[in-house]
């Protein structure tokens, strides 16, 4: 169970990790999401600090003494996820644009639960 739990803070570490990141220095694609989503910039590079840190986050849960660090860190992330979805629904936008979003709630939730399941 535990390396699923790996596996699984591998993909959504780096995953959160590039996208926060991305967020942070304003890298054009995401800018234009932002510009959609009509979300101010500073709110924008908060969001993206969130998730470059989720993602330490996850990693840093998977020490034998902190599992609680990578579950909450994961419920945070996923508190994120479900407001990134919210904010693409009332944007408009179509569900491959918000689906990214719901993927990497997703992984963050299996990963809380690999992670109860190997402490």
């Amino acid at each position: 169970m535990f390396v699923l739990t790996v596996a699984l803070a591998a993909v959504a570490g780096i995953g959160f990790g590039l996208s926060g990141g991305a967020k942070l220095i304003g890298a054009a694609p995401l800018e234009a999401v932002r510009e959609r989503l009509r979300m101010a910039a500073p709110l924008w590079k908060v969001i993206g600090a969130f998730e470059l840190l989720g993602g330490a986050g996850l990693a840093i849960g998977l020490h034998q003494d902190l599992p609680i660090v990578g579950v909450l860190t994961a419920a945070g992330l996923v508190a994120l996820t479900i407001g990134a979805t919210f904010h693409h629904q009332k944007a408009g936008d179509s569900i491959r644009q918000w689906l990214p979003a719901v993927m990497m709630g997703s992984l963050a939730i299996f990963y809380a639960i690999a992670r109860v399941g190997s402490a």
